[in-house]
């Protein structure tokens, strides 16, 4: 089996479906390569057909004015846009690349007989649907009630529990810059900076360079 293959069998999504399902399923997708910092899609556009993270690191994102709030980071195996693909309306955020990625496609057409022909994909869509939806909600919650340095805690251990790490180290650079750590807690990067700053004096985290580490990972999330 060749690891473009591998790659493909190992998406969550399809993790219920059997070995010849998946190769027929792939046969629909064709694979779309990004550099970094690019657009896959934004949410002005039409629905572009259904698209799961091969590699790299995508931000979903809403902007207005100029700034920009970041709703959810992906990685590889994630699907990037679901409400569309059940509503038929425009693309609900733009989504854009933070490193290199790969992406596999599915045309609208092929994305609704996927759905159509496989129970468990839709099943497992749905409950995605379910997930992101609560993830909103708390994300309003925290923009609305809670001030810059418990949102800025919050985003710290979110990543950091994304990280296969013993020591919660999280890397600012990549996938995440200063400017898109605020654009998550939703400040200016100067607010987020001085947040950070606070934290390390309290003894909470290390900052060098691009790289934070969590010495008190407790501590921390009860400040969230």
């Amino acid at each position: 089996m060749t690891s473009r293959i591998r790659a493909f069998e190992s998406i969550p999504l399809l993790a219920q479906l059997t070995p010849a399902e998946r190769s027929l399923i792939r046969s629909w997708t064709n694979e779309q390569n990004y550099g970094a910092r690019e657009i896959v899609f934004r949410d002005d556009m039409p629905f572009s057909g259904l698209h799961i993270l091969k590699s790299g690191n995508i931000k979903l994102c809403k902007t207005c004015g100029g700034k920009e709030q970041i709703l959810e980071l992906l990685g590889p195996g994630d699907v990037i846009d679901l409400i569309p693909l059940f509503d038929g309306g425009m693309h609900a955020v733009t989504a854009k690349t933070m490193t290199v990625c790969s992406v596999y496609h599915f045309s609208p057409a092929d994305a609704q007989r996927l759905i159509a022909t496989y129970p468990p994909i839709l099943n497992a869509l749905l409950n995605l649907t379910s997930l992101r939806l609560r993830k909103l909600a708390e994300l309003a919650n925290d923009l609305a009630f809670k001030n810059v340095s418990a949102r800025v805690c919050n985003v710290l251990l979110t990543q950091a529990n994304s990280v296969d790490s013993p020591n919660k180290q999280l890397c600012l650079e990549r996938p995440l810059t200063r400017q898109e750590l605020a654009s998550m807690v939703g400040t200016a990067r100067e607010v987020a900076w001085r947040a950070l700053k606070k934290l390390e004096r309290d003894g909470l985290i290390e900052i060098h360079g691009q790289t934070i580490n969590i010495l008190d990972a407790v501590a921390l999330a009860a400040r969230t």
